[in-house]
């Protein structure tokens, strides 16, 4: 039986929202300016991205950049910011649902979700930041690229340690 016909539609949609609702509470708790922002805020997208599929984490992830821009603004809402974070949460559903994610799978998919986040946060994420604050009169884009290489390697970095720590200490619970 295929894992999606597993969970019901009242489960998942009650686990995906609460899974909305902490990845909202992480992210916004955290101390940022608009142009840095490191937080680990990918673990609830993570979980569901295991769960439930790539569909569903970047639901995930994109619901909660906008509620969260929303309601908690650090700075203007940028939807630009949105779908690079849509665009994270699908890569980790590609990358993890219905995978082998044992031995040293677990941590060659971990290198591959790292090298995503890596790319679309730094030249992704950077780009709708040079569109919104950067402009013709700011910074220019690669200033903006050179400037937050430090911030997107640390939340790369967090993306290859945690998700395995992640998945055997908290997926293989719910799963099971």
């Amino acid at each position: 039986m295929e894992r999606n016909n597993v969970y019901s539609k009242s489960y998942k949609l009650v686990l995906v929202a609460i899974m909305i609702a902490m990845t909202i509470i992480i992210n916004r708790v955290a101390p940022a300016t608009p142009v840095y922002h490191l937080t680990v805020d990918f673990i609830p997208v993570f979980i569901v991205a295991v769960l439930f599929g790539p569909l569903w984490s970047a639901a995930t992830y994109a619901i909660a950049d906008a509620v969260g821009g929303i309601l908690f603004p650090v700075g203007p809402f940028n939807p630009g910011i949105t779908f690079t974070l849509l665009i994270i949460g699908a890569a980790l559903g590609f990358i993890y649902y219905n995978k082998d994610i044992s031995g040293k799978w677990l941590w060659l998919r971990a290198c591959l979700a790292a090298l995503v986040t890596l790319a679309v946060k730094l030249f992704g994420t950077t780009y709708f930041l040079y569109l919104t604050y950067g402009g013709p009169n700011g910074m220019g884009y690669w200033a903006y690229v050179i400037s937050r290489i430090p911030n997107c390697v640390i939340f790369s970095a967090l993306v290859l340690v945690l998700l395995p720590i992640v998945q055997k200490l908290i997926v293989e619970r719910i799963k099971h």
